[in-house]
């Protein structure tokens, strides 16, 4: 082990020496960072992919075909699921935009059948209620800021676009790039400083792995369900269940309820109870009970709790990025955390053993 005054010694030494290249490379870092933050995004995007598509490579015995094949196996279906949904809530808000009178008519003509059995004076006022709330958000829907909207929408796509060859390298060179890091590092113990980081790899594997494997497989067969069943805009709601399903205690629970209370108004009670029985049994069943237990708990220890409060948080301080970014942050916490908390209790025990041996003599 390295005292602590031989390591400032030999931090002090270093800086002294290298302290030009230092001040270039702090500069060089900030200007880099200032240029490629609007992709920022999309290098998280693609770290969480590399994440998730590594089991995939480790298939394959050549590095670059297993890091192509990982990649369209993760980024076609996440493209299509989101693409889709997007095309959809897009068209709708045209739709939206455009009708507005006959928006207002359709919803008064719907509840007015579906509230056929409600007194004919409480019918009257809620349907004149949701009347007014259709007035109300038609404007708005139209008079949004379509500049900035598409200014937003087109740098989320250039972000996903960026996140596929990220995606990719990172699975061809990501272990070359950590080593590369930890050389720079001066002072530095490559035996202790790997413990720490192949803590936090296993922590951030189980967080992303698990949340997206459980996604993917819950979004695509509620696609499936939900444009069998008839429901309206299939592929948006398909969509919704992909992002609830990377926050736990959210899941699919958030799509799949509100369809169903739609079917009740819509078919009736019986087409309602079928409709949540197989969207439960083959939505939720295997996603949440068998794909993401056995992935979170065989590689991450971070508690759900944590997990939920880092990805809500994050999302709504720093958007996309952030939905992403603060989880691995929080893993990266709690990574260094356990690796220090055991290396004190083997300390613990190696005194204590000393102990024992000396009062044994």
């Amino acid at each position: 082990m390295i005292s602590g005054a031989l390591l400032d010694s030999r931090l002090s030494r270093w800086y002294s020496e290298h302290i030009g290249i230092f001040v270039l490379a702090a500069a060089a870092l900030v200007l880099v960072i200032h240029y490629l933050f609007p992709f920022l995004d999309g290098v998280i995007l693609g770290t969480v992919f590399a994440y998730v598509g590594r089991p995939v490579q480790n298939k394959f015995n050549g590095r670059r075909l297993g890091a192509l094949v990982a990649t369209i196996c993760i980024v076609v279906p996440i493209f299509l699921i989101l693409g889709l949904g997007m095309l959809e809530v897009a068209n709708q808000i045209i739709v939206l935009a455009h009708n507005q009178e006959s928006l207002r008519t359709g919803i008064a003509s719907s509840m007015g059948q579906m509230m056929e059995g409600i007194p004919p004076a409480a019918r009257e006022v809620v349907a004149a209620s949701l009347q007014n709330v259709a007035g109300i958000a038609a404007p708005i829907a139209a008079s949004a800021p379509v500049f900035s909207t598409g200014k937003m929408v087109s740098l989320g796509i250039i972000n996903f676009i960026v996140s596929i060859p990220v995606c990719y390298f990172l699975l061809v060179d990501g272990e070359g790039f950590v080593e590369s890091v930890i050389a720079l590092l001066p002072g530095t113990e490559v035996g202790s400083c790997r413990k720490y980081i192949d803590r936090i790899d296993r922590i951030l594997s189980g967080i992303f792995i698990g949340t997206i494997y459980t996604s993917i497989l819950g979004s695509l067969i509620a696609a499936f369900i939900f444009y069998a069943s008839g429901l309206p805009r299939p592929f948006a709601l398909a969509s919704i269940v992909f992002v609830a399903g990377m926050v736990p205690f959210l899941t699919s629970w958030v799509v799949i309820i509100p369809a169903a209370v739609y079917r009740y108004f819509a078919f009736g009670m019986s087409e309602a109870l079928i409709f949540l029985f197989l969207a439960s049994a083959l939505i939720y069943l295997p996603s949440e009970l068998l794909i993401r237990p056995y992935l979170v708990s065989a590689k991450s220890s971070m508690h759900p709790l944590l997990v939920m409060l880092s990805f809500l948080g994050g999302a709504m301080v720093a958007g996309i990025g952030g939905f992403f970014l603060a989880p691995a942050i929080m893993g990266a916490i709690v990574g260094i955390y356990q690796v220090r908390r055991e290396e004190e209790e083997a300390e613990a025990k190696a005194q204590a053993a000393c102990r024992a041996d000396g009062a044994g003599e």
